[in-house]
């Protein structure tokens, strides 16, 4: 007779959208990472139905007076300072491309939100103790920061879920768990105040398809039903004992929209095939800049709002994407938009939709974290005493779309003039593989990063 091993998962989803407009109704009320001390948390959410009266109902107390553990900060209490968010926002940024260079051998299409990943990782960082703790802290980039880092997370995704005219950027995180894992006072405590939510009891081994329903459910509602699935049902079984959950959903205009009239076929070069694609067109004054000796051009394009932005990086060659990958870190990024300078470019873009379905587990464990995989040896104490739980799967689920404009009139292309003399576009074409991110323009955090290899 085989022990069944309890099992912890961390499922993230992220959806971005560059097609639609943000609505500019009152949003409903959403669990998301708040500042504790700015913004009132989310009330919490109803359990399953099928358990609400047979789980006893667990007290929160008041957070463990113990010091931290090297390589983990204590629990949060007001505000993070300026610094320490900035110093997290890079970590997030380190993260994400230390994240990206373990992908890189990964074919086709990807899309992953390295933020979305950070914040679940977070929170299961937050209920771990020992090595695993250390662990987890190195491979988020939180070693070496110093104060408050649950607290300034909370505050720089609380910005990240304040709605604007021309955006909608929602985050949603919530930790589920079995009926029989009892919810240490501290854990629960450091929920409501960082992460605005309160964990969810389920019972995955007596009714599994209900408890998928209500996470899904749960989730939808969160992301007004943008996101209609986080759990697929390979995602958990009867085994089941924590579930971390993060879902992130984005909607913007650009800037300049793209005329649709301007929009033609023209050929694709990807890695394995070459076609034609429907091609975006316009001229726009955009930050560009070359790198890597020439080898690259980059160019950012913003948002209507100018909070938000995507910065494509497109090869020199038709083969360049492999160099382009190689090596790559975030300083080099940094001193590419460091050097950016506006611009009249002739943007040649294909429109395009992905849709990436990954597990990050095994590259996760490459970039150090593997300790949290092996039953054996993770320490996830301090969220229960429930013996043997480990992560089992980093499931993360991405979509976005970019299209010519939002649900708002098309604009054309424009003429660009310096002084008296007209300046000659830099042409843009974007018809091979090439990268790109979706940033925080006022933080510098990477929310999403991209690879395109076949936009059709």
């Amino acid at each position: 007779m085989t022990q069944r091993v309890p099992r912890t998962f961390v499922v993230c989803v992220a959806l971005a959208g560059c097609d639609a407009a943000a609505t500019k109704s009152e949003p409903a009320p959403i669990a998301t990472v708040a500042a504790p001390a700015a913004i009132p948390s989310a009330a919490p959410t109803p359990t399953h139905a099928s358990i609400d009266k047979a789980a006893p109902a667990v007290e929160a107390g008041p957070a463990a007076a113990k010091p931290p553990e090297p390589g983990k900060p204590a629990p949060p209490a007001g505000k993070g300072t300026s610094e320490l968010k900035q110093a997290l926002g890079r970590s997030i940024n380190d993260f994400t491309i230390a994240l990206q260079r373990k992908l890189a051998k990964q074919p086709g299409n990807l899309l992953v939100s390295g933020m979305s990943v950070s914040v679940s990782l977070a929170m299961l960082h937050a209920g771990s103790s020992g090595a695993t703790a250390r662990e987890l802290a190195e491979v988020l980039r939180h070693d070496g920061l110093t104060g408050d880092v649950h607290a300034a997370l909370a505050h720089l995704a609380a910005r990240w879920n304040h709605p604007g005219d021309h955006v909608t950027l929602v985050t949603a995180s919530r930790v589920f768990g079995d009926r029989k894992v009892a919810f240490k006072p501290e854990y629960l405590d450091l929920g409501r105040k960082v992460f605005a939510s309160e964990p969810g009891v389920l019972d995955f081994a007596g009714d599994l398809a209900g408890a998928r329903e209500h996470i899904n459910g749960w989730m939808r509602e969160q992301t007004r039903g943008e996101i209609a699935e986080v759990v697929a049902a390979e995602d958990v079984d009867a085994a089941t004992r924590l579930l971390v959950t993060d879902a992130a959903a984005f909607k913007a205009d650009w800037l300049e929209p793209f005329d649709p009239a301007a929009t033609q076929p023209v050929m694709f070069y990807g890695h394995e095939r070459r076609e034609p694609v429907p091609m975006m067109r316009s001229v726009q004054r955009v930050s560009t800049t070359l790198g890597l000796a020439g080898k690259l051009r980059l160019v950012e394009l913003p948002y209507k709002g100018g909070e938000y932005s995507m910065i494509i990086l497109l090869p020199a060659t038709r083969g360049g994407l492999e160099d382009v990958e190689k090596g790559f870190d975030f300083e080099r990024l940094q001193s590419w938009l460091d050097a950016a300078k506006p611009a009249p470019v002739d943007l040649q873009i294909p429109r395009f939709s992905l849709d990436s379905d990954l597990d990050l587990a095994p590259f996760i464990a490459k970039l150090g974290a593997a300790r949290v995989f092996d039953a054996r040896r993770a320490e996830l104490d301090d969220i229960s005493d429930e013996k043997k739980l480990a992560l089992s799967s980093v499931r993360h689920r991405a979509r976005l779309s970019v299209a010519e404009h939002g649900e708002g009139g098309a604009g054309g292309a424009i003429e660009i003039s310096v002084g008296n003399a007209s300046a000659t576009p830099i042409p843009f074409i974007a018809d091979r593989p090439f990268l790109f991110y979706v940033r925080d323009v006022r933080s510098g955090v990477l929310l999403f990063y991209g690879r395109v290899v076949d936009p059709a």
